[in-house]
């Protein structure tokens, strides 16, 4: 009993910061959100060689796709789990979802006041995505257990 208590309080704090870490990297200037990334792929290529075969444009984008699927499935994982002990089934899958893709457009929309970024469908689509295996998971997780099936 003790450890659900814990839960309900550390599962919505886990969501709540995975959103204001994700404003916090939106707000960004294109030009340091841009070297940020190419540090990265500089750290990956000396520690993967394998990676050198590929052009650094390639890798920028696949970095900051993945990025964007990567952080909108942690946050649709995490919101799913906080709301876990309110919904069930494919209630809990649509707001969990739901909850984690708006803020992938809000936060999108954001970048469009931040200087060098942009606004683009197409990484809301991918934020959606992303939710969409993140709640999903959480979600096909609980249906195994009885006080969670299906609505």
């Amino acid at each position: 009993m003790k450890k659900t208590r814990v839960m309900q309080w550390i599962w919505p704090i886990l969501a709540v910061g995975t959103m204001a870490l994700l404003f916090y990297s939106s707000g960004m200037p294109g030009d340091e959100s841009g070297a940020a990334s190419m540090g990265i792929i500089d750290r990956l290529k000396n520690a993967l060689p394998f990676l050198r075969w590929f052009d650094a444009d390639t890798l920028h984008f696949l970095l900051r796709k993945g990025a964007h699927f990567t952080a909108y499935f942690t946050l649709a994982f995490f919101t799913a789990h906080a709301l876990k002990y309110y919904f069930r089934g494919r209630r809990l899958f649509f707001i969990a979802w739901g909850i984690a893709s708006l803020y992938g457009v809000s936060d999108e929309i954001h970048q469009y006041f931040v200087p060098g970024r942009a606004c683009l469908f197409s990484d809301m689509v991918i934020n959606a995505v992303g939710a969409f295996f993140g709640a999903g998971l959480v979600v096909l997780y609980l249906m195994r257990k009885p006080s969670h099936k299906m609505e």
